[in-house]
């Protein structure tokens, strides 16, 4: 939200679109939106996850016969290719659909030449995706969280600018379950209100109203989804004028609230947090989705009319080119049929675009520039413009008109998107070679413009005008303008960023530069004013330090996920000397939560004062716990006050805000669902069961996709992962090869001389799993719940692919173990380093829980196998390295704590979980 309050600010002093609307193609002023907030975070360099989220319930197959929505999303990915491309952003992908349940068909994948026919054949294959029944948005809304939850925390090296682009056909809502066999395979109740039965027309329009409430309560769903910094497109599919009341909920959940005729939707409302859009067909889907499509920056929009006859040029869409803007993409829709498109460029001459096969692209040049064009239905057409080497005949006006050659159409409008691709953006060009302290004045800041490949270009050189705006922003909100409105002849003049009042912790330089186009004349020589450009906003994240006697704490910590109100345990990183405490019983601040979860705690041990507080002079990182009173569904997003203090000196202590996020997931009410068992088995026969349990095992299997594994000792030291003494990666020769198995899959899979068994569980409902047998060894896996119900054997997803397991020998080092890395076999290098980079942050943390419960296993069960292994007979010459003789570990080794031998313990150095290891 920060990165918004930023916008506004700037925003508030530039100068107005309003003041330039006199040009060209000039854009009304629109309210900003945390859109703009993910924009500004592309532009800065962060990686773009954008996730697309479609509707696949039955009734697709009456609102979209054509499928419309499969050819606007697959233009979608198509121009986020192109952007990808030419720009060198990161852009990442994944496809979900939902109906009464949420499912991802295509995981996250990077955006590339190489994936692009992947990503637009799984596009495709939602033409079949037509026999989903409900349209459940709680559920499709609270998956998308997730995935995108677990996609930022394991990015730990940049900054996360997300999005989800969400399309349906339809309003909320909840079908009847009219048989015990639809109970079966849609589920009798939700996770919002799983008292409710959905069997009669009155349960159903109470789990509506229960959805809805806690989607739009404050801190439900969408103040979840706006407190993480996730961008909302919706995309509603009209099939009838008298459908459009449908969408003012989705309308509401999108932007906050929605004028007149939709409700306020969560607390986190201002400024707007998305946007939405409401389409009847295929042209109004493109536009849509076209909005979209270059997520660096806003396109302008135009409406025109359509020319009779011949072409006109008073019904044209219009824009002006020069120097500064290399490329154009201009995406038209008239409201007619059988109509002709030409381009008129500087010079006046026009060219045809003739409509030969729809969806197919065909091209033209004009002087050097190649022109290249494709008609997307009867009525849209989508256009890309490219500059010549020779630069001739490129700046000037340029025009687009539809024509009617039967003077059929005269009073009916055309609409078109236009993509001005500016090639500057601002820019810090002398970033503070030193920490910035907060009260300090960082003299001599740099402002200026550099290209698309990051090099300076002087604003003076430039023909059309320019604007640029700095403002820093605190991540409390605190804002103060670095620079108002600079022209281009003040830009290269140094400004100073005043730090003074600023609190310590995360901040945003938001750079904003507004360009209009050199103005020009048409060929007759009348005057035509330039084209006022969407501005180009850029996040230069930075972090205000405390004075240099202080400890500096990192600006966030993430908690990860937990089933049920199991307590969490999280790392901060934390640096230099001083002190940090906690004041004592004071709550932190909660932005979006679960409902009913009561109270939540976030706490920093016993350090609760300025006398027992934890001096961090040998420390690098501090141990956080986070705690909700009860068990609940969704994301936990707030922030935590801790004080920092020099040495000795608790009277200059000053408060450090820390934002955190934690993931959180109601367990199965096994009390209810073993009364529910007893009754069935009781009162109705048992083949419906064992009906339910054989489905159940036929698909409790290893997916038969691509799978390479590989299995690495590392070692966990001061929290840090090390291979081989170096921070942990994966090398070049690592999955290399693939796991030998089934293309139907398979129930069991040797790798590195571990065994991966599927297993279908207890219960006939759910997904089963796969346990990692790995005798001798404590392990868990990297999803929750990771470990069985003994919690040192390994329990991983039947899609093992992407996740990993830690492996640690009974009796050995507690800071030495190994970690079995799962990846899908054709992964590319993006999803390895996302892999690395959730390992990197989260196994430590494992590793630990894992050594804690193996340390009260041993205490618990001396003299007893575990895990069905057979006992093992003593060993006087076995030694443990981490369990002296006497039953205690010794301070100051690694993992040590001090224990006490349970009675009866056999002799030193046995090993009751297998082979004892010296």
């Amino acid at each position: 939200m920060r990165r918004l309050v930023a916008v506004l600010a700037g925003l508030a002093l530039s100068i107005p679109l309003a003041a330039v609307t006199a040009g060209v193609g000039a854009a009304a002023e629109k309210p900003m939106t945390q859109v703009d907030g993910f924009r500004a975070c592309i532009a800065g360099g962060g990686v773009t996850d954008m996730l697309l989220l479609v509707d696949e319930s039955s009734s697709l197959n009456r609102t979209d016969p054509d499928y419309a929505r499969v050819t606007s999303a697959s233009y979608l990915v198509t121009q986020l290719g192109g952007f990808a491309s030419e720009s060198s952003a990161e852009v990442n992908i994944a496809i979900s659909v939902f109906a009464n349940s949420y499912t991802q068909i295509q995981p996250w994948t990077p955006l590339n030449d190489g994936t692009l026919p992947l990503l637009q054949s799984t596009v495709s294959s939602l033409k079949d995706r037509v026999n989903g029944m409900e349209t459940d948005y709680w559920t499709a809304l609270d998956g998308a969280r997730k995935d995108l939850a677990a996609r930022a925390a394991a990015r730990t090296e940049k900054e996360s600018c997300q999005a989800v682009v969400w399309f349906t056909d339809g309003g909320i809502n909840y079908t009847i379950r009219t048989n015990d066999a639809e109970k079966d395979a849609y589920g009798a109740a939700k996770p919002f209100a799983p008292d409710t039965q959905l069997t009669s027309a009155e349960a159903a329009e109470s789990v509506r109203t229960a959805a809805m409430t806690d989607i739009c309560r404050p801190g439900g769903v969408a103040d979840q989804l706006r407190s993480s910094q996730v961008a909302l497109f919706g995309i509603g599919l009209q099939g009838s004028a008298e459908s459009s009341g449908d969408f003012l909920f989705m309308e509401s959940v999108a932007t906050g609230a929605a004028g007149s005729d939709a409700a306020a939707c969560g607390k986190l409302i201002d400024p707007v947090p998305g946007e939405f859009h409401l389409a009847t067909d295929i042209d109004g889907l493109l536009l849509a989705f076209d909005g979209i499509s270059s997520p660096g920056s806003r396109p302008i929009t135009q409406d025109a009319g359509i020319c009779q006859v011949s072409v006109c040029i008073d019904k044209a869409h219009r824009f002006v080119l020069d120097q500064s803007t290399p490329g154009v993409r201009v995406l038209a829709t008239a409201d007619g049929t059988n109509l002709a498109a030409s381009l008129l460029n500087p010079a006046g001459q026009v060219i045809s675009l003739p409509k030969s096969n729809i969806g197919s692209p065909a091209s033209l040049m004009s002087d050097d520039n190649t022109l290249t064009y494709t008609w997307l239905s009867d009525k849209s057409l989508t256009v890309s413009m490219t500059e010549g080497s020779s630069k001739a005949g490129w700046s000037g006006l340029w025009q687009l008109a539809f024509t009617d050659p039967s003077g059929q159409s005269g009073g009916r409008t055309s609409k078109s998107s236009i993509h001005i691709a500016g090639s500057l953006k601002p820019a810090w060009l002398n970033p503070a070679a030193t920490s910035l302290h907060v009260g300090e004045t960082i003299p001599d800041v740099r402002l200026g413009l550099v290209d698309a490949a990051g090099k300076h270009v002087d604003a003076a050189s430039l023909l059309g005008d320019v604007q640029l705006t700095a403002t820093l922003v605190s991540g409390q909100g605190k804002s103060s303008v670095v620079a108002a409105a600079l022209g281009k002849g003040a830009i290269a003049n140094p400004v100073s960023l005043d730090l003074a009042g600023y609190p310590v912790g995360a901040a945003e330089l938001i750079l904003e530069l507004s360009i209009t186009t050199a103005a020009t004349t048409t060929a007759d020589g009348t005057p035509v004013p330039g084209t006022p450009l969407e501005p180009a906003l850029v996040s230069v994240p930075l972090a205000l330090l405390p004075p240099a006697e202080f400890p500096v704490l990192a600006s966030k910590v993430d908690f990860g996920q937990s089933e049920g109100n199991k307590e969490l345990s999280a790392s901060l990183p934390v640096s230099g000397v001083g002190c940090v405490w906690q004041v004592a019983d004071q709550r932190p601040e909660i932005l979006a939560a679960p409902a009913d979860v009561g109270a939540i705690a976030v706490t920093l041990g016993s350090a609760n004062s300025a006398e027992n507080c934890l001096n961090v002079k040998d420390l690098t990182s501090l141990p956080l716990t986070f705690k909700a009173e009860q068990a609940g569904n969704g994301s936990v997003n707030g922030r935590v006050a801790l004080m920092i203090a020099p040495d000795g000196e608790p009277g200059k202590a000053m408060p450090v805000n820390v934002d955190f996020t934690a993931s959180m997931a109601k367990p199965l009410n096994s009390t209810n669902f073993l009364l529910a068992l007893l009754v069935a088995l009781i009162l109705g026969p048992g083949i419906p069961l064992l009906f339910l349990y054989a489905a159940k095992w036929f698909v409790s299997k290893i997916p038969g996709i691509a799978l390479s594994a590989e299995l690495i000792p590392v070692t966990v030291l001061n929290q840090q992962v090390q291979r081989d003494g170096r921070p942990f990666s994966l090398r070049p020769t690592d999955l290399t090869e693939l796991v030998p198995m089934k293309t139907s899959g398979s129930r069991s899979l040797m790798i590195k001389g571990l065994e991966l068994k599927a297993r279908s569980g207890w219960s006939p409902f759910g997904s089963g799993y796969v346990s990692v047998l790995a005798p001798g060894r404590f392990a868990a896996g990297s999803v929750p719940p990771g470990t069985d119900s003994g919690g040192v054997n390994a329990r991983l997803p039947l899609a093992v692919h992407n996740h990993w397991a830690v492996l640690r020998d009974v009796g050995a080092d507690p800071s030495t173990c190994h970690v079995l890395v799962l990846i899908n076999g054709t992964a590319e290098a993006a999803q390895k380093r996302d892999l690395e980079g959730d390992i990197n942050r989260r196994l430590p943390d494992l590793l630990a829980r894992l050594n804690d419960k193996a340390s009260k296993l041993e205490d618990d069960r001396r003299g007893r196998p575990a895990s069905g292994q057979p006992l093992a007979s003593p060993s006087p010459t076995f030694t443990s390295p981490w369990e002296p003789a006497d039953g205690r570990m010794q301070p100051g080794q690694p993992g040590a704590t001090t224990r006490t031998p349970a009675a009866g313990g056999e002799p030193s150095g046995f090993s009751p979980w297998g082979t004892p290891h010296s």
